[in-house]
């Protein structure tokens, strides 16, 4: 058999550290191919989509057994060459398999390979015949006599109007009524693009900027190469001020700015203050939308022509979006653990954006007022430029934070009676009251006192939390659900009770405190549905008195500006976790909740409830600033060698029985182990296998070890020589395992 020209190596969606080499189509070409084209392949029983990153001209594939693949999807490249080399850099550093990563970068329908096309959607208009002929409109009407319902269709229709059939529709017109129009050759049908990106306005002036705004910005605009900045500002400091003044040159030159947030709700208000500022076409990429809209939203970005700027807002998968103009990047709340994927390819956004940013030689800017401890330390080590903003802009004054000692005070419903008070007084003054409980539900479980039982979920280490709208028991980490018993299933007693307090309760119990006033409950819930957060903040926006309870969804940037008390409760755990990063988590969600407290003129105060009040971090961080916490960590960090003072990688295991995943990775660890000595790196070590935190999760046994290492170079040359081998391990079937690089959750 003759051997053939090229060979076709392709990145396959599926857990296996390899390129498959495939034949090319017959009677094409190596003119036909390119590295980036998407192609449909055989696969075991299956076909699949893959992605051409290679065209050797050898293989170490049989002649025999090389297959040619089914259908060549593309006829050109989709993927710009800036995003396909982030695809194997993506591969490289988390050491994930290529096929997998370069999955990551394409839309949803593109991976099960559809065509990249703009959908269309039909409108119809007058014909324009009447301009080409001598029949007169008088004609028209006259033939339409005995068509009534096309007739009065046809008067109401304006020349040069173009006409959705909904709106036709809604006139009360039936399909039929169109047809009838369209065969007389009365109206035409013009098929048009059914994305239309948000239209910058342009009608709101730059605010003027206080000296330390005007310096950062100056230090960002100095040059257009690649610096990563960390814009490290106090909340309510006017950090978006700095990113729209950035962002402004970028966009009068035609050009892409990539804004990433960390939660889908903060989208509509960024969304609003970037398109009152800028008139560019503004594109939004997120979670929220459907398969189809997201594509379109790709397609928009992808085929930019550089005449008109474009701003493109979303979380932290768009950092993925093609932009063959971009001319910035910026991360807002860069210390938010969302931009950290758990699950799949455990990558970060925000340090892929870096790495995209400086692939691109463009500054890339993150702004945080509780910087992460990671990016502290860089910006400490001069590899970010340390910008800071210590004032609040305008009249805004600084948040006083205060600390409530819960203990032996009377409280009711997990909120002090005395912070009651506080809330009357501050509604009657026509301002705003914010309740951060970060549980959802009505109680985090249900309990029996007179035997002591309490809902457990039985697939998971934890307790089943209860819900009262509609009434059920819901595990938060399995979903798994379950009508709500009406006596104890171990004592039947009837004395079952809800222990604790979620965000349904404290709303229950408040509107019964405050029956004339709104309150405003904001979880996971209450904004399941889309553009329900957007729906359930308006009232706030009008300035009117309203109690808002929520979770950690409200910490993330909201700009509330009547808002001027903030109670915190139930923030205690944080302090006593064993997760090393839970003091840097429970400081970061405290000042970014207390921080939505007087952001106007008027002056703020936030409490903090806890029954902790001596708890000597706590006290720092309601002393000195921030900083003062941070330093305190980091140095706390540095003495026990942890990151970012070294450099980690969580291998992860779980299968349906009991110690089958710990005896994997004892397995593994010999393995490392042995080849620990057989390559002779130094300062490589292990921990574990131990029992994740939570041991059983939904419905599987789980366990983890650690590779710990001070030198990122030396624990990535070692982890290269030796996954391989992991894939490789016999006898384990029925286990499911996976590397996180740089893990920050110990779940």
């Amino acid at each position: 058999m003759v051997q053939p020209p090229f060979y076709l190596s392709i990145a396959v969606p599926v857990p296996l550290p390899k390129v498959f080499d495939y034949l090319p189509l017959p009677q094409t070409d190596l003119s036909d191919y390119q590295a980036g084209l998407r192609v449909r392949i055989p696969f075991g029983g299956q076909t699949l989509i893959g992605t051409i990153v290679d065209i050797p001209q050898h293989s170490d594939v049989p002649l025999g057994k090389a297959k040619p693949i089914n259908e060549l999807i593309d006829s050109k490249p989709l993927l710009p060459q800036d995003l396909f080399r982030l695809g194997h850099w993506i591969s490289e550093y988390y050491h994930q398999p290529l096929g997998e990563c370069f999955d990551l970068l394409w839309p949803v329908l593109l991976r099960k390979g559809q065509s990249a096309e703009t959908s269309l959607s039909r409108f119809w208009q007058r014909s324009t015949r009447l301009t080409s002929t001598s029949e007169s409109i008088t004609d028209v009407m006259a033939s339409l006599s005995r068509a009534p319902r096309q007739q009065a269709l046809y008067e109401q229709l304006e020349e040069g109007t173009l006409y959705a059939p909904k709106q036709i529709a809604d006139w009360g017109y039936t399909p039929s009524v169109i047809q009838g129009l369209s065969t007389k050759e009365l109206i035409d049908a013009v098929d048009k693009p059914s994305f239309e990106p948000t239209k910058g306005r342009n009608e709101a002036p730059p605010r003027e900027l206080n000296q330390e705004q005007a310096d950062a910005l100056e230090m960002i605009r100095r040059h257009n190469a690649f610096q990563t900045y960390l814009l490290d500002g106090v909340t309510g400091s006017g950090k978006t001020e700095v990113y729209l003044q950035a962002i402004a040159p970028v966009i009068e030159r035609g050009q892409q700015a990539l804004v990433l947030v960390p939660e889908i709700g903060l989208t509509p208000q960024t969304i609003r203050r970037f398109s009152q500022r800028f008139d560019a076409d503004i594109l939004v990429l997120h979670s929220g939308l459907n398969p189809r809209e997201r594509l379109d939203a790709w397609l928009c970005a992808l085929n930019a022509k550089g005449e008109r700027g474009q701003i493109i807002i979303g979380t932290r998968s768009a950092v993925f979006t093609p932009l063959p103009h971009l001319g910035i990047i910026v991360i807002d709340e860069e210390h938010d653990a969302s931009f950290k994927q758990q699950e799949g390819v455990r990558y970060h956004g925000r340090d892929v954006a870096v790495v995209r940013g400086k692939q691109r030689n463009i500054p890339v800017i993150l702004g945080s007022a509780t910087p992460s401890l990671d990016s502290l330390h860089n910006a400490l080590n001069q590899k970010y430029q340390h910008l800071k903003l210590t004032e609040r802009a305008g009249d805004a004054q600084s948040t006083r934070l205060k600390i409530f000692n819960l203990k032996k005070q009377p409280q009711d419903q997990g909120l002090a009676t005395a912070l009651v008070a506080d809330i009357k007084a501050t509604l009657a003054r026509e301002e705003q009251v914010l309740v951060f409980v970060n549980r959802r539900g009505f109680a985090p479980t249900l309990y029996c006192p007179d035997c002591g039982w309490m809902a457990e979920c039985k697939r998971c280490d934890a307790k089943m939390t209860t819900h009262q709208k509609p009434p059920y028991l819901h595990c938060h980490h399995c979903d798994t659900k379950q009508a709500l018993p009406r006596q104890c299933p171990n004592c039947m007693s009837q004395h079952i009770q809800p222990v604790g307090a979620g965000t349904e309760r404290l709303e229950h119990f408040l509107e019964q405190q405050f029956p004339a006033c709104p309150v405003i409950r904001v979880d996971r819930d209450s904004t399941a549905n889309k553009h329900a957060m957007e729906a359930l903040l308006k009232p706030v926006f009008t300035g009117e008195p309203c109690i808002l309870v929520g979770t950690q969804m409200l910490a993330k940037g909201h700009h509330f500006p009547n808002v001027t008390l903030v109670i915190t409760i139930n923030v205690d755990s944080g302090f006593f976790s064993a997760d090393f990063r839970a003091m840097e988590k429970t400081a970061q969600l405290l000042l970014q909740v207390t921080g939505r407290a007087g952001r106007e003129a008027k002056a703020g105060t936030a409490i903090i409830q806890t029954e902790f009040a001596e708890h000597p971090m706590l006290s720092l961080l309601v002393r000195e600033p921030y900083s003062a916490l941070a330093s305190a960590l980091l140095q706390e960090r540095k003495e026990r060698q942890l990151p970012p003072f070294t450099f980690q990688v969580l291998v992860r295991a779980d299968s349906h029985r009991p110690q089958e995943a710990e005896h994997f990775l004892h397995v593994v660890r010999q393995q490392l182990h042995q080849r620990l000595i057989s390559t002779g790196y130094a300062g490589v070590t292990f921990l574990g296998p131990l029992p994740s935190p939570m041991e059983l999760k939904a419905g599987r046994f789980r366990s983890q070890l650690w590779i710990n290492s001070q030198n990122r170079t030396v624990l990535h040359r070692f982890l290269n020589q030796s996954l391989t081998d992991l894939y490789q391990l016999k006898g384990f079937h029925r286990i499911r395992w996976s590397i996180d690089v740089d893990p920050t959750e110990n779940v």
